[in-house]
Parts: C-alpha cells; sequence; structure tokens
C-alpha cells in the first residue's frame, strides 16, 4: 500500500490472520472435497499481497498435494467478484490453450461459505522462479556476441508461446471475464464458450484505490465493459487522476508538482493522439495477464527450466491489443533498471520477438505477434502500458 498508515495497520492485521489460521480445520474442508480422504498441511503457509495459500498433502501413491488459497481480510475488498474473475480467467485459458494453469476442484464464495470466507483450492505447482535460478545474474544468462545464451533462449522460446496463444484470445470489448450464472450462482463447471467479459478490469491500481478509501468505483462501476479502446484508456486515465487528486501527500515541492502535472498531461495527449493506433479502436481486445507485466514470480519452472506452472490469474483482464506488450523484467530488472537501461530491454526484446517468429512458424499460426512486436525493438511500448497501469510511474515513463 502507499499509504504508510494504512500498510502497517494492514501489516498487523496480515500477521493476525496467519497465526489465527487453523490448519485442521482447512484440511478438514479439503478432505470434504476428496471423498473425504485424509490430508494434513505441509510447509508453512504463504502469503502475497492480497491472499494467504496453505498446503495440503493427501496420504495417496502419487501423493496429490493441493494449494488453499484465502484472500487476506484486511486487504480484501470486492472479494467475490475478483475470485469469479480469476475461476473464469483459469477455466478459458486452460481451455483454449496450452499454457500450464493449476487445475482448480473447489471453491466458494463468501455467501454459504463452510469457513465464513471465499476460497480457491487447486493443485499445488512445485517448481522455481526465475530469481531461483538466478535469473540475469549467472554465466548461463549473459549474452554473447552471437545473440541470447542457450538458456535465455529456451526461456524466449516458452515466454512466445504464452504470449502467442494469450494473442489469439480476442474479444469484442474490454473488461474483465465472468462465468455463466447457473442456479443464481456463478459456475465454473460451465462450457467455456460461455464464459465471457461482463465485469469491469480489476487491476491492482483500481484496488489500491479502493482499499485507500479513493471510490474508484465513482467512475468505473461493478461489470463496467468497454467497447472502444478509447473509452477504456479514457477509464485509465480518470484512474490516474483519481490517484494523484486524492493522495494524501505525493511528496512534492512546487518544482516537482508542476513536472508532475506537466508530464501526466502530455503523456495523455502522446497516448491519443500518436501511441494509440485508432483503426482498432473497436478491437481485437486479447486477455492480459495482470501480474505477469511487472513480476516474473508468477511463472515457475521445473529444474531443466521447463515452464510447469503460470500462477495468480486474480489481475487478468482484457485490453486492447497494444497493450500486449513484452514483460518489464526482460531484462532483470524492474520498472526503473528498464527505463534507466532502455538499450539492454531492446536488444532482450529482439530476443523475445525473433523466438516468437519462430514459435509462430512452428505453429504455423498468423504472424500477428511478431509483426505487432517488431516496432518494440526500437521504442519502448513497454513503458507506455506500465504507466497507464501503474500511474504514479507516468514521470518515470515520460
Amino acid at each position: 500500500m502507499r499509504n504508510a498508515n494504512l500498510k502497517d495497520n494492514a501489516d498487523k492485521a496480515l500477521q493476525l490472520f496467519i497465526d489465527s489460521l487453523d490448519t485442521e480445520t482447512i484440511c478438514c474442508l479439503a478432505s470434504s472435497y476428496r471423498a473425504g480422504l485424509p490430508c494434513k498441511a505441509f510447509g508453512s503457509p504463504k502469503h502475497g499481497s492480497f491472499n494467504v495459500c496453505v498446503f495440503v498433502k493427501f496420504d495417496i501413491n502419487p501423493p496429490e498435494r493441493w494449494a488453499v488459497r484465502v484472500p487476506l481480510p484486511a486487504r480484501a475488498a470486492w472479494i467475490d467478484e475478483k475470485i469469479e474473475i480469476e475461476l473464469a480467467t483459469m477455466r478459458y485459458v486452460a481451455a483454449k490453450t496450452t499454457i500450464p494453469v493449476p487445475r482448480v476442484h473447489a471453491y466458494s464464495f463468501t455467501e454459504g461459505s463452510p469457513i465464513q470466507t471465499a476460497f480457491i483450492m487447486m493443485d499445488y505447482v512445485q517448481g522455481q522462479t526465475l530469481k531461483d535460478f538466478g535469473f540475469k545474474k549467472g554465466k548461463t544468462w549473459r549474452r554473447s556476441y552471437s545473440g541470447p545464451s542457450e538458456t535465455t533462449h529456451k526461456l524466449h522460446a516458452q515466454l512466445a508461446d504464452v504470449y502467442i496463444q494469450l494473442r489469439q484470445l480476442e474479444f469484442p470489448e474490454a473488461g474483465a471475464l465472468g462465468l455463466p450464472i447457473v442456479d443464481g450462482k456463478p459456475s465454473y463447471d460451465c462450457n467455456p464458450e460461455d464464459i465471457r467479459v461482463c465485469h469491469r478490469p480489476l487491476s491492482i491500481e483500481i484496488m489500491m484505490q479502493e482499499l485507500e478509501g479513493m471510490d474508484p468505483s465513482a467512475r468505473i462501476k461493478p461489470r463496467t465493459t468497454f467497447p472502444t479502446a478509447r473509452s477504456f484508456l479514457d477509464a485509465l486515465f480518470w484512474l490516474g487522476e483519481n490517484e494523484f487528486d486524492k493522495s494524501p501527500d505525493p511528496g512534492f515541492d512546487l518544482r516537482g508538482g508542476r513536472n508532475a502535472l506537466y508530464a501526466r498531461h502530455h503523456f495523455r495527449r502522446y497516448v491519443l493522439d500518436d501511441w494509440l493506433d485508432s483503426s482498432v479502436d473497436k478491437g481485437p481486445f486479447v486477455l492480459m495477464h495482470g501480474d505477469m507485466l511487472m513480476l516474473m514470480s508468477n511463472l515457475l519452472f521445473d529444474d531443466n527450466l521447463t515452464l510447469v506452472g503460470v500462477l495468480d490469474w486474480e489481475w487478468s483482464f482484457v485490453v486492447l491489443a497494444q497493450m500486449l506488450v513484452p514483460p518489464v523484467w526482460l531484462s532483470g530488472g524492474d520498472a526503473s533498471w528498464m527505463l534507466t537501461g532502455a538499450n539492454l530491454f531492446y536488444k532482450e526484446v529482439s530476443g523475445l520477438v525473433a523466438a516468437v517468429r519462430d514459435r509462430e512458424r512452428a505453429m504455423q499460426a498468423p504472424p500477428r505477434l511478431s509483426q505487432e512486436w517488431a516496432k518494440m525493438e526500437r521504442w519502448c511500448h513497454t513503458a507506455v502500458v506500465v504507466a497507464l497501469l501503474s500511474p504514479d510511474l507516468t514521470y518515470d515513463a515520460y
């Protein structure tokens, strides 16, 4: 959280919640969804910014392991809406692609939950993150004069496969996916063809503004979708202004405040007048994994650097195709590293685009993504998308 007092209170509540977790109750709950088969917790509960996971193992051969994920109450807003979006996205991606998505075993929305809170039970994915592999820090990642290392080439090939398949999932409007209603409730056990864009795009930015009392729903109301690229971008710019206007103390002196206002004004004009391709104002719109742009921790690999799981689809939403861009971390750092080391980032993008081109040929797929990304080898479109989704980075990107 950006508000220090709210963050401190949330951190204290987080620890209290984790300490209060009754793993025996969670194991009994998991068993009830596995025909009463007994299980036990293993490892320590893990948490991110919005959820905590408890891991359980059923004593069968071969062992079956699940992750039971529960939202953190101190950082929870719109819990059922967020869970429905994640369930719909995982169901759709699993049905329409070969991207490794954890299998969902059970779920509950808040109302009627046996543990008085929503949850999802899914496969536990055993794997390592790119950080565990020393991404961009070891000898195996080092570029040579002839191009990316063999290890980097393998990573690029797998990223290419993920992004090509996401690009192929096209929709008539922007927003977020939702499940069909069966007997008055959203149903995961559905025909994937019945999953459609019916929710607002629940980004991390919208959630943070809600938790900080900035009322983003005043403009982006539940079940709001966007039929044009321009209307979607207008909503993102409104979010940025809402955050800027309502932040209690942005920490600017007079000159810094003027610079920030100047950057925001001209960034908006640049995006709408120059960056946006008006010929595709009415689509296509494509699915974006909301976390993967900024974080590499959602990708899990086996010991041979083979991708075995793509996690955390809760922030996924449907965007204009121009916003599906290479990830910030491709050159080994965060957004600041990408912006200060743009030439290094372009080299990595060039390697990824080559991998996309090769993979498209192997799949006998139209060279759509490689052609769209070719322009990104020379200019940082990723920076534009980062600033659109994280408006506090607008000045740095501009």
